[in-house]
């Protein structure tokens, strides 16, 4: 397995060329199969990883079990931002959705790398910024819509991160079961399966095994849930 280039938006594609060369030296690689873990939730934030190739889901779960998917994570992205610089306890898991490759680099090395590179240390700021603001305005938005339309919401988002163009639409390369979508968007099984179901009657998409296609974009824009 090899690294692939960072998605747009990830720490790694915002730093400058010469930043980006000198953390890649840091640390060493690591290799996850999928369902693995890759962070545990409660454990001391000892260091960081910046994924390389693959993806991951950040989830938390509640004294019951239940499951709440935060995020999702891919090429470039880093984990344990924001708990490495005091080794606080993780508030969440991050598992392996497919194989993962990451460099792990221990909290005190990546202290001593923000240090020497400032401007490393300001990318890592807008990055957290960036994934507060991005966490607020979705929950406002949230509550606004009912079940199709936050999942309709979702899909449009990862369209425009995770999307391929084919013959029939845009396909989501992200490994998604309809149990992640659930607990992303505060679904249940049986509201996801039927939110689904009738987005494939009204055309707007296609599903298969871990995969979805979107074939009306423009109406999953405009589903006003």
């Amino acid at each position: 397995m090899t690294g692939e280039s960072p998605e747009a938006g990830t720490f790694l594609a915002l730093l400058s060329d010469e930043d980006r060369d000198e953390l890649l030296k840091l640390g060493g690689v690591r290799r996850f199969a999928r369902g693995e873990h890759l962070m545990h939730q409660g454990e001391p934030g000892d260091r960081v990883l910046i994924l390389l190739a693959g993806h991951a889901k950040a989830s938390c779960f509640d004294s019951r079990g239940s499951e709440t998917v935060l995020s999702f994570r891919g090429p470039g992205d880093i984990l344990g931002e924001l708990t490495f610089n005091r080794a606080e306890p993780r508030s969440s898991d991050v598992i392996a959705l497919e194989p993962v490759e990451a460099r792990a680099i221990a909290a005190s090395e990546f202290r001593g790398y923000l240090v020497q590179r400032p401007t490393a240390a300001l990318t890592l700021i807008d990055v957290i910024s960036g994934r507060f603001k991005d966490a607020n305005h979705k929950r406002a938005q949230f509550g606004d819509l009912d079940t199709v339309g936050r999942i309709a919401s979702r899909l449009v988002e990862l369209c425009e991160r995770y999307g391929d163009r084919t013959e029939s639409g845009t396909a989501i390369s992200l490994p998604l079961t309809q149990a992640d979508l659930g607990s992303w968007t505060a679904a249940s099984p049986a509201g996801v399966a039927s939110a689904l179901q009738a987005m494939r009657a009204r055309g707007w998409i296609q599903t298969g095994r871990r995969r979805i296609t979107v074939v009306d974009l423009d109406a999953l824009k405009q589903c006003p849930g």
